[in-house]
């Protein structure tokens, strides 16, 4: 169990990392048009939320699961609580939330009346939407490195 949980804490941040810093960049750089490179962007991210938080929750289970044969490993419990609720996070409200805005922004823009009334709050809103998800995604990678490690240290002193 300690192994497969390590398996899947690398695997999660690695597709993280690919993502975050590879994938949704080169969209931007490669396709000039803004809300079609966003339209992708977040077509990647929804995927990604619908692969998280199943992947979260079978981590917490497995490891509420095997915790009686593996009690060294009872902190790992908060670490996973914390990795399901931002995975929730991020599938049932922020990417929602995101679609919305970038699909509102693109409206307005295309209508022209995005310097109008209430209009601007949209690129504020979506911005500051954006800035949660960087927060929150730093925190799952680094929650997921330290959970790889920890096992990873755990895993290499029972077989000394």
């Amino acid at each position: 169990m300690p192994l497969l949980l390590l398996v899947l804490s690398v695997t999660w941040a690695a597709w993280t990392v690919l993502v975050d810093f590879f994938l949704v960049p080169a969209v931007f750089q490669t396709i000039p048009d803004f809300f079609l490179a966003g339209e992708m962007g977040i077509q990647v991210f929804s995927r990604l939320n619908r692969l998280e938080f199943p992947l979260a929750c079978i981590m917490l289970a497995l490891l509420g699961w095997r915790l009686r044969s593996y009690p060294k490993l009872k902190w790992l419990l908060p670490i996973n609580l914390v990795l399901v609720g931002i995975a929730g996070i991020y599938l049932f409200s922020l990417t929602p939330k995101m679609i919305e805005l970038t699909r509102a922004w693109e409206y307005a823009d295309k209508m022209g009346t995005l310097g109008a009334q209430g209009h601007v709050d949209i690129q504020q809103q979506h911005q500051t939407y954006h800035r949660v998800y960087v927060i929150t995604d730093t925190i799952k990678l680094a929650l997921l490195i330290l959970q790889a490690s920890c096992l990873g240290v755990f895993l290499s002193r029972r077989q000394q």
